[in-house]
């Protein structure tokens, strides 16, 4: 079975630019819980330039959610507000990064429209 996770972040990383992001700018810290550990990655965009790092640092948003939830998103089974709305995804900070990684991730699965994504 794949990391969706470790997926999402490395192709997010060898990207350099996104077009989706060009708007805005800073970084946001995920931590991810699997069970006791918790799986920490950096996002840093700078007007749609990205880059990904592993582990923690200063942050303008920090994302919570356990790392089962997170695989979804990344694997598109699971939106990223609705996953918000009810509690699951924990937003700490700037809530506008929040709605900008929304649009990084995939749209459902085997679905000629892309549910996250314009």
């Amino acid at each position: 079975m794949t990391d969706a996770t470790r997926q999402f972040f490395e192709d997010l990383g060898v990207r350099g630019h996104e077009p989706l992001m060009s708007k805005f700018s800073g970084r946001v810290r995920f931590e991810l819980r699997d069970g006791e550990r918790t799986e920490r990655w950096l996002l840093t965009i700078d007007r749609g330039d990205v880059s990904v790092s592993r582990g923690g640092g200063a942050a303008a948003c920090t994302i919570r959610a356990d790392k089962e939830l997170f695989d979804r998103m990344a694997a598109g089974e699971q939106n990223t507000m609705t996953a918000a709305l009810r509690g699951e995804l924990v937003c700490i900070g700037d809530p506008d990064l929040l709605l900008a990684i929304g649009r990084l991730f995939p749209g459902p699965p085997n679905s000629s429209v892309n549910g996250t994504r314009p």
